[in-house]
């Protein structure tokens, strides 16, 4: 009895285990592409802001 215990308390942990690893990734790829997107949202805002200074700029001239 105590082996049939010990063997079903292993398969659960190791299927535990098993099931953790996607999850950690899928947080990885998720906070990954959060950092991303945030990169882009303010390399956008330059760029906007870098074409409106020089339409300025020519037209100011």
């Amino acid at each position: 009895m105590k082996a049939f215990f010990s063997i079903i308390l292993a398969v659960s942990l190791s299927m535990g285990s098993v099931q953790a690893g996607p999850v950690h990734t899928a947080a990885n790829v998720a906070k990954s592409t959060a950092e991303t997107a945030k990169n882009v949202g303010q390399s956008v805002v330059k760029g906007t802001r870098r074409a409106v200074h020089t339409v300025v700029y020519t037209l100011t001239r």
